[in-house]
């Protein structure tokens, strides 16, 4: 378990609080090389279809890390064989400017809709919807 923060902010919020928490492995820690990660997403793909499998998702939505990767391909997967709707919404990175995370790059072709924050992706990306953000600004009338 390397996510120290995730279940804390979780547990922080003010509004109605989650009734399971999953704790997933990473399929690849941030600087882990592309060879060793072939067998940490190895195990966390194996991890996580009974997991996706019992919750059949109509609506996944993703921002990007390790994580999410096995769980978007099994709702994929689930989708496709027609066992539930599995729609997947996938939100880049603020930071990535020029070029999508490997997770984005992996995930674009089979996303049901593909978020990003600059006009510079959406141009190389064609199916991707820009939003700048997702906090709407206050008019100071409130």
């Amino acid at each position: 378990k390397t996510d120290t923060t995730s279940l804390r902010r979780v547990e922080a919020m003010s509004i109605r609080k989650p009734d399971v928490v999953y704790h997933i492995p990473r399929a690849r820690e941030v600087g882990q090389s592309y060879v060793t990660s072939i067998g940490t997403t190895i195990w966390s793909l194996m991890f996580t279809l009974a997991l996706v499998f019992r919750i059949r998702p109509g609506l996944l939505l993703c921002n990007g890390p390790g994580t999410c990767l096995p769980i978007a391909v099994w709702t994929f997967m689930g989708r496709i064989l027609g066992l539930w709707e599995g729609k997947i919404v996938f939100c880049e990175s603020f930071c990535r400017v020029t070029s999508l995370s490997l997770t984005g790059k992996l995930l674009y072709p089979i996303v049901d809709m593909f978020i990003v924050h600059w006009e510079q992706l959406q141009t190389r990306y064609p199916r991707s919807h820009v939003v700048t953000t997702f906090v709407p600004r206050t008019t100071g009338k409130d």
